[in-house]
């Protein structure tokens, strides 16, 4: 595998560990059960994620605070339905990115499939409080 592919697998095996951080953190902070139950199961979905990027990069990484500060902290600050929709595009953003690598890492499918479900789910969640 070249640099360029493997640099472009550890960003993404980054940005899913992180994601794991960042929706947990979102289910201790939301009141409504619904959507503590649908951020949770996002976490475990991003912790999949990067299960699959390991497969490919067979580096193991830890996922950074950095995110999960900020989008808490616009959560609290700037509200549930503000924070969702930034979720949602943070999600439908990611899909790109694997598409270009699908054809040289098939297991990708199954991200993009999940990035796209989530945005639709953290879109929803707009509604919810």
């Amino acid at each position: 595998m070249n640099q360029l592919k493997m640099k472009s697998l550890m960003k993404a095996q980054q940005g899913e560990l992180d994601a794991v951080l960042l929706y947990q953190s979102l289910a201790k902070l939301t009141k409504n059960s619904k959507v503590k139950e649908k951020f949770t199961q996002i976490a475990a979905d991003e912790g999949k994620h990067a299960s699959i990027l390991r497969s490919y990069t067979d580096k193991n990484l830890k996922p950074k605070k950095t995110k999960a500060l900020i989008v808490s902290f616009i959560y609290k600050t700037l509200g549930h339905s503000l924070t969702c929709k930034l979720l949602s595009k943070g999600e439908l953003n990611a899909v790109p990115n694997y598409q270009k690598m699908l054809g040289d890492f098939p297991r990708l499918k199954e991200i993009m499939d999940d990035e796209l479900r989530h945005a639709n789910i953290t879109s929803e969640c707009r509604q919810e409080r």
